[in-house]
């Protein structure tokens, strides 16, 4: 099986601001993704219902005919007291709790998740895919980076702390080969080197600097 899992493109929140919508940024990168994945021969698609995710596979799904599926379960990481707030608020909140000696994994806010629960919604989607589809079945997720981090760390069996080391930057794409038993034959993690080969911008000629 091969999997392709997607971040959303820029949004206003990921601009330290509060808003669910794609940034012209993120737009134009959720075009270069559709750009990229055309060819790819995607056989059924999983999307995070919250807009920024929702707006991005929008731009990419235009090239294929194929089942899409919505799922609360690929949501991001809920906040609690803090969703809708800027997100520093909620950095504030979690190195608080750090500086307490919480550990990272079981920290979470008034009426949210933390990495634990984030990593259980995970488990639920790998138990469906394992169920639902076929070893030659191509699959692309559009998700968050919060939920694909957790999906990763379950896909490769690693321990959750090991989501302290690595990020899922907006609208990359991480693409994993999986055997017949689910596991990791080959993987790439927060490739984006889509946004530069389908770049938009036409340079005349190089500026002496």
């Amino acid at each position: 099986m091969k999997l392709y899992l997607v971040r959303h493109g820029q949004s206003e929140g990921n601009e330290g601001g509060i808003g669910d919508k794609l940034t012209e940024i993120g737009i134009e990168q959720a075009k270069r993704l559709g750009l990229f994945l055309k060819d790819k021969h995607i056989d059924y698609i999983y999307c995070s219902k919250l807009g920024r995710a929702k707006e991005t596979l929008d731009y990419v799904n235009k090239f294929f005919q194929v089942p899409v599926e919505y799922s609360t379960e690929l949501n991001e990481m809920y906040k609690g007291i803090y969703e809708g707030k800027l997100q520093r608020e909620h950095e504030d909140f979690i190195r608080e709790q750090l500086s307490l000696g919480k550990d990272i994994k079981e920290i979470k806010p008034e009426g949210g998740e933390s990495w634990l629960d984030v990593e259980k919604r995970a488990q639920k989607l790998i138990v469906k895919l394992k169920s639902k589809h076929s070893i030659n079945n191509h699959v692309l997720i559009v998700s968050h980076s919060g939920f694909l981090r957790m999906f990763i760390i379950r896909l490769m069996k690693l321990n959750i702390h090991e989501a302290r080391y690595f990020r899922i930057h907006n609208a990359s794409l991480s693409t994993f080969e999986l055997d017949k038993n689910f596991n990791v034959l080959d993987y790439e993690i927060d490739d984006f080197k889509h946004l530069l080969k389908y770049s938009s911008y036409k340079r005349e000629s190089v500026e002496r600097v």
